[in-house]
């Protein structure tokens, strides 16, 4: 996802609109392969900003997850906006609190790169299957939103750490 801007830079034009729609097999998120399942969508506009540019752009796509509680497979929908600037020239970074800077050479962007950058904020940090999943048993290791678990009442004094003894018997 290569967006070539010569246009911008020429001073051809004021801003250049694009929409790609590109199958990416995965993703790659803090050392983790996350494999899309739809087309990595990416639609925007990139304006003129003095010498400099301004990027607005759309971002979705769906990927296979797991739920964090009980590890059931499941599709999670990502959907973000970028807003950020695209820089030739040094620059201050107290002046750009509210949005991202990300250095510019040539008048080649790497659309899928600035994707990349930017999933730090924008990738969901637990997925769930529902709000109200139970999870599973950290002893028998059963889906608790299909079965009961058992293992409790299977469990004798021998196998309770012997300094939690007493909180088993407030629990009686």
């Amino acid at each position: 996802m290569k967006l070539n801007i010569d246009s911008l830079t020429n001073k051809e034009r004021e801003s250049v609109d694009f929409d790609f729609c590109e199958n990416v097999e995965s993703i790659r998120y803090y050392g983790v392969d996350y494999n899309l399942i739809s087309p990595l969508r990416l639609t925007g506009r990139i304006s003129r900003a003095g010498r400099n540019f301004l990027l607005k752009a759309k971002v979705g796509f769906d990927y296979k997850g797991a739920c964090s509680r009980c590890l059931k497979d499941l599709d999670v929908p990502v959907a973000y906006e970028i807003d950020a600037y695209l820089m030739k020239e040094t620059y201050d970074e107290d002046s750009y609190e509210d949005v991202d800077i990300f250095p510019l050479e040539g008048t080649e962007i790497d659309l899928l790169k600035l994707v990349d950058s930017t999933l730090t904020y924008n990738m969901p940090q637990k997925v769930l299957c529902s709000e109200d999943c139970k999870g599973i048993c950290s002893g028998c290791g059963v889906d608790l939103n299909t079965k009961d678990c058992v293992c409790e009442d299977s469990m004798d004094d021998d196998d309770i750490d012997p300094r939690f003894a007493k909180l088993k018997e407030l629990l009686k």
